[in-house]
């Protein structure tokens, strides 16, 4: 859970952040942009202020929101678990663009929601309040920008610690994207910042025009409305007729002030008289500024005018600026859209050069041939080549091992075949002389001391051709000879064998064979071998004991089923597998006096022929090995059994 919250704490700085300083700057640069007056002004700054705040809690809830599904995900990135699925790397992968367009789309809704008049702060007419919408939306949608490259670094941080085969796949499907789609990215990407601008020019250009017109049209109100209460004119027509002056006013006041009043209102200014009103000189009202109109109190004597006009007038200038505008962002697009057919061109430079770089060419160090337009591409090729490089210096060492390996191969069979005669042939002329030695008239302890001297011979030699034999097993090259052969040859030659090599001591080794089973397609001498070792194996793990040897067909089976069964010690799970292991069960060697190297060749033996060997215990205490090899049903002598030993 905490790793979950510290992700999402930095998501929510990074967008308090840009939100605090966009709408800062709102406040600062709207009145002098827009050319606000000081209640205006004021106004635009308490918008800007509940947009923050808004802002800042729609980040905090929808950040919350899409990061707490992901819980799971971030705790096993943090731990560096592969716990994690293509789904959660997909998810996070879009959290920067969906805060970001989430971000947008509120600020757009509540700018939206402002132009309402029961929504509007009261200093805020609906043009300026539109002014000042467009204003924020063109500075949170820049800021978006820059917010989302920071979103991105952070999730990007995230998403490096997850494994290496679940990017694989996510970023498989994240990257099916046609180059279509990159031009059109590219386009945006660059038409956007111009179209900011253009529009952020627009209205500047448009707050200049509005405020002019809004100056020249009051300094007109103002004369208009003081000509009309002008005294002169009264004057000079009533001393050209012969009514009393008071009479001659009043008439030519009221004919004067009319014909004011419609020449005004052929211009734009529609001009009521009052005795005196309740504002001050100069004031304008909400119901005016609602309707686009500027209401303009004149004192005049006696009483006041008052004067409704409208201050937006389109002028020839904010077309020109409009096409201007739109020319600019066209040209924009263009280029965006040129500079994605350069990169496209890159990419795949960067793509052809990869799919041609093959051993050879990555041996010679020849992958770069081009030069990218773009640092990133050329970086690219570069950072390839250097892991050529790599691979090169791992490929030189990978050749001197493999060619140190064949030198120890060749010394191994040296020493295997230095073995095979220097060995066996001094032991073979021991075993010899003894068995000559064993025609004469011998003592008791004589023939005592000769037969333990054969029977150890036996047992060097056994071990000498159980090394030879388990090297030739492991190197692959054990030669197999199948024929077809009897059950019970199998069996009781490696009982007598076994026999052999207990004599003089208190085991006993027996061998029964089930009637009736089928012959098998074996290499007789190999299966005996392998046998043999088995059996002697339960000897030494059952000291002064029977061991029985036991040949059965399950019922309705196609393998033959050998046990070895001793009443001797068992072992715990935990040591069954390593018994067939040569040289990894330190315990059992130093208790029983064997490295493992026959159950080693025994089970390398029956796994060549197709079959299995297994060890378990039996419910007395003991132990029993179940040695399963295939039944030939249809002997057939032309067939052929390819040697293979497994891992």
């Amino acid at each position: 859970m905490k790793p979950a919250v510290g992700f999402a704490l930095k998501l929510l700085v990074l967008q308090t952040a840009t939100h605090s300083v966009t709408y800062m700057l709102v406040v600062l640069f709207a009145p002098r942009v827009l050319l606000l007056e000081q209640d205006s002004a004021s106004g635009a700054n308490q918008l800007a202020i509940a947009f923050l705040v808004l802002a800042v809690l729609f980040s905090t809830a929808t950040t919350f929101t899409l990061v707490h599904p992901l819980c799971p995900a971030l705790g096993a990135l943090a731990a560096r678990s592969s716990a994690i699925g293509e789904v959660e790397v997909r998810l996070l992968d879009a959290a920067p663009a969906r805060l970001s367009l989430a971000n947008v789309g509120f600020v757009l809704t509540l700018s939206v929601a402002t132009l309402a008049p029961a929504l509007r702060p009261k200093s805020l007419d609906l043009y300026n309040d539109l002014a000042v919408v467009l204003l924020v939306l063109t500075m949170v949608s820049t800021a978006a920008l820059a917010a989302y490259i920071m979103l991105r670094a952070s999730v990007t941080k995230v998403l490096e610690r997850a494994p290496p085969e679940v990017m694989r796949v996510a970023l498989s499907h994240l990257g099916r994207t046609n180059l279509g789609s990159i031009r059109t990215r590219f386009m945006f990407a660059v038409a956007a910042p111009v179209a900011f601008v253009a529009l952020g020019a627009s209205l500047l250009v448009a707050a200049h025009a509005r405020a002019y017109d809004r100056e020249a049209r009051i300094a007109d109100a103002t004369s208009m409305a003081r000509a009309v209460f002008e005294p002169g004119r009264s004057e000079q027509a009533c001393q050209s007729t012969s009514q009393s002056t008071s009479d001659c006013d009043n008439v030519q006041q009221r004919q004067g002030r009319a014909e004011a009043i419609e020449a005004a209102a052929a211009f734009g200014f529609a001009i009521t008289l009052a005795p005196s009103v309740a504002s001050e000189p100069g004031a304008r009202d909400r119901d005016a500024r609602d309707e686009g109109e500027t209401q303009l109190v004149v004192p005049t004597s006696p009483g006041v005018a008052i004067v409704r006009f409208g201050t937006s007038r389109p002028a020839p200038v904010v077309v020109i600026y409009v096409v201007l505008a739109l020319a600019a962002v066209l040209l924009a697009a263009i280029l965006g859209s040129r500079i994605a057919i350069a990169f496209e061109a890159d990419v795949a430079l960067a793509r052809r050069e990869v799919q041609k770089a093959g051993v050879d060419e990555v041996m010679r160090g020849t992958i770069i041939v081009h030069q990218a337009r773009f640092s990133v591409i050329h970086s690219l090729l570069q950072a390839i080549d250097a892991l050529g490089a790599v691979f090169r210096e791992f490929a030189g060492a990978q050749k001197r091992a493999i060619e140190a390996s064949e030198r120890t191969e060749q010394m191994r069979g040296f020493l295997l075949a230095s073995m095979s005669h220097d060995l066996k042939a001094p032991l073979n002329a021991v075993l010899g002389f003894a068995e000559l030695a064993g025609r004469h008239q011998l003592t008791a302890n004589q023939r005592e001391s000769l037969a333990i001297i054969e029977q150890r011979g036996r047992e060097l030699l056994m071990l000498i051709d159980t090394i030879l034999d388990s090297a030739r097993a492991e190197a692959r090259e054990l030669e197999i000879i199948p024929v077809t052969t009897r059950v019970y040859d199998i069996v009781m030659s490696a009982v007598l064998e076994a026999r052999d090599l207990v004599v003089g001591t208190d085991v006993q080794i027996k061998g029964e064979v089930q009637p009736g089973i089928p012959m098998l397609f074996v290499d007789a001498t190999r299966i005996v071998q392998a046998l043999t070792a088995v059996v002697m194996t339960a000897v030494r793990f059952g000291k002064k004991s029977v061991v029985v040897v036991r040949a059965t067909l399950p019922d309705k089976g196609d393998r033959l089923r050998i046990e070895v069964e001793t009443s001797g010690e068992g072992l715990p799970h935990s040591e069954r597998e390593k018994i067939f292991d040569a040289f990894k069960s330190a315990q059992s060697a130093r208790r029983h006096g064997a490295l493992g190297l026959g159950l080693q060749l025994a089970r390398s033996i029956v796994e060549i022929h197709g079959g299995s060997i297994e060890m378990d215990n039996t419910e007395g205490g003991g132990m029993v090995f179940r040695m399963w090899l295939p039944v030939d049903h249809a002997p057939t002598r032309d067939r052929a059994i390819t040697p293979t030993v497994a891992d």
